[in-house]
């Protein structure tokens, strides 16, 4: 998941107040910023130099559903990011508990 700071800390509180007063929006100046940091450092430690080679994988579903998620990729450097398709459904036809049940128990007595 990408990491935003956290909501309730004294210091993200206190900023965010003194960001209202100024008629600012802190998740804009404040939260998304500092995940965008964390982003790259955090892909940085893998990848540090063209020479270098590996997989960032980023299990979270907000880099595609909401606004900032294409703000957080785009500050990203730059290398091919793909997105493999999602597996297909598995139709699996339930059994209701009740007739399964009766189905184990007839096994179990049918020897007796």
């Amino acid at each position: 998941k990408i990491a935003f700071p956290p909501v309730d800390s004294p210091v993200v509180v206190t900023e965010g107040e003194w960001l209202k007063s100024l008629r600012r929006y802190p998740f804009e100046v404040q939260s998304l910023p500092a995940a965008s940091f964390n982003l790259i450092q955090q892909v940085g430690r893998l990848i540090r130099s063209h020479g270098c080679y590996g997989e960032v994988v980023i299990y979270d579903r907000r880099l595609l559903t909401k606004n900032y998620g294409q703000r957080l990729l785009g500050a990203l450097p730059v290398f091919p990011i793909t997105q493999p398709p999602a597996p297909a459904a598995k139709i699996v036809e339930a059994t209701p508990k009740k007739a399964a049940r009766r189905k184990r128990m007839g096994k179990k007595y049918q020897g007796s």
